[in-house]
């Protein structure tokens, strides 16, 4: 398999990185899209699970109810074959005529009338058969093209929702990145401008003071600036990023959460419904899965 399945290991392991705020958003932002994507390789396998166990249900059902009648028809040929046993024999017991003595002629005819009784049975019972397969047949189509029907129900679905996942996540990020570039320009911005304007009202040369010198008059601002830009413009920038990301990103992780319980509860009631285990559905099936 291309991508790995999901587990609750592999969130565990994401919870403790959002609690760390060295981490970076960007990877956190990259992590959760990459768990997305492993989930939807989990429902992939719940849909195949569902789809190919039921057809496989299904088809075994079918089998036995075929072995049932054709074991029924294997029985009515017999029949069939010992009543033309029995006209053959009728016959020759006619072939030198109609016998004189009435009590052999009783018996013939009442022979003759046993074999028309009992070939009009066979008949009745092949006629039943015959209803009863093709009965099977056709409920055994309809049942194929509805489990097909559902299959692409599932399918189509599926796609454009982790789809919409990815894009919720991209819409998010870059919205938190706009507001992360705001947010850094003003605080690296706004400090030096504290600090100039601190040492304005302390009676060092800046706003307060005018001069024709724009560089002397804001020398404090400027070299705050530079040394901000160069030492903690990144801290201040991660910093800022992290705290406007850690809500969505629990957010997002409670809901993947949520699905992967759900996806195990649906698991499990497979398994109940069509006595397999997932392990031993995929050791079977592996080679006809999707995921």
């Amino acid at each position: 398999m291309s991508i790995p399945l999901l587990s609750e290991t592999d969130l565990e392991i994401y919870r403790n990185d959002l609690s760390n705020p060295e981490k970076s958003t960007d990877e956190l932002f990259n992590r959760l899209n990459g768990l997305y994507q492993r989930f939807a390789t989990n429902e992939q396998l719940l849909t195949d699970f569902e789809y190919i166990s039921a057809l496989n249900s299904l088809e075994s059902s079918y089998t036995l109810k075929k072995e049932h009648f054709n074991k029924e028809i294997a029985e009515l040929k017999k029949q069939f074959k010992q009543l033309d046993n029995r006209i053959v024999a009728a016959e020759q017991k006619l072939r030198h005529g109609i016998p004189e003595d009435l009590l052999v002629m009783d018996k013939i005819i009442a022979e003759q009338e046993s074999i028309i009784e009992d070939q009009e049975k066979l008949n009745n019972a092949e006629t039943y058969i015959v209803e009863e397969v093709r009965k099977i047949d056709i409920e055994h189509g309809k049942a194929l093209q509805k489990l097909e029907e559902q299959e692409r129900n599932r399918e189509t679905p599926l796609k454009g929702k982790f789809s919409a996942f990815k894009e919720q996540i991209e819409i998010a990020e870059k919205g938190i990145t706009l507001k992360v570039r705001s947010l850094s320009l003003l605080a690296i911005i706004g400090i030096p401008l504290i600090i100039d304007l601190f040492f304005g009202f302390a009676g060092s040369p800046t706003f307060s003071k005018s001069s024709n010198n724009i560089i002397f008059n804001h020398y404090i601002f400027i070299i705050c600036l530079i040394l901000i830009e160069l030492f903690l413009a990144d801290k201040i920038r991660n910093r800022i990023s992290y705290v406007l990301s850690i809500t969505y990103l629990k957010d997002s992780l409670k809901t993947l959460d949520n699905l992967l319980t759900e996806n195990k509860r649906k698991l499990a009631k497979i398994e109940s419904a069509h006595h397999i285990s997932l392990a031993e559905f995929v050791k079977k099936n592996g080679d006809a899965l999707n995921y």
